[in-house]
């Protein structure tokens, strides 16, 4: 390895080190597992690897970000017929006519709902909702949504987290399959009764 290879490999691993490279971390994850990314960036919290604050902003963030980009998809699919014609899922076209009479209350719903939230926000594009609203009841539902999680993960996480650090990686992936496993019922529900 020459030494050109060597100084580019050092400045790679001192981007690990960048306090910017958490926050990165946790608002891509939450395009992958939301709930779980909240939790997540909890522990995080706990564990005084990232600044509570940050934390909680960083999470917020990606899913906001994460939510417009399907809003944004729903919207484009209104001018792009090839799209138009790949969104026509049961779910999405069930939620479309909820949406349109109170939006508000509909995208509190589906944040609360693991099962329909990419088809909800989806939909919420389908359904003309109007960008300004979309924007302001999704934050609400997200910030509402998110701190439920994130303060009571940060709570417990502080005062069991002596107790479960040894455990913790074993504990992680089983609840990352049970979540998964969850998901997975809740959406076959929710498309058997659409």
């Amino acid at each position: 390895m020459c030494s050109s290879d060597l100084g580019m490999l050092e400045d790679l691993l001192l981007y690990y080190d960048h306090p910017v490279w958490p926050i990165f971390l946790v608002v891509i994850s939450t395009f992958v597992l939301e709930d779980i990314a909240i939790i997540g960036a909890g522990f995080l919290a706990a564990s005084e690897k990232m600044a509570p604050g940050l934390a909680f902003f960083a999470v917020c963030l990606g899913i906001f970000i994460g939510d417009t980009a399907l809003y944004l998809l729903g919207r484009l699919a209104l001018v792009w017929p090839w799209l138009r014609h790949k969104m026509r899922q049961p779910l999405i076209r069930r939620q479309m006519r909820p949406l349109q009479l109170s939006p508000w209350s509909q995208i509190m719903l589906i944040r609360c709902m693991p099962g329909i939230r990419t088809f909800g926000y989806i939909a919420c594009g389908l359904a003309r909702v109007h960008p300004v609203p979309f924007c302001l009841a999704n934050v609400v539902s997200i910030v509402g949504w998110a701190a439920a999680l994130f303060f009571t993960t940060l709570y417990l996480g502080r005062q069991f987290g002596e107790e479960l650090h040894g455990y913790m990686w074993y504990l992680l992936p089983v609840a990352l399959v049970l979540f998964w496993l969850g998901q997975r019922r809740i959406k076959r529900k929710i498309e058997a009764q659409a």
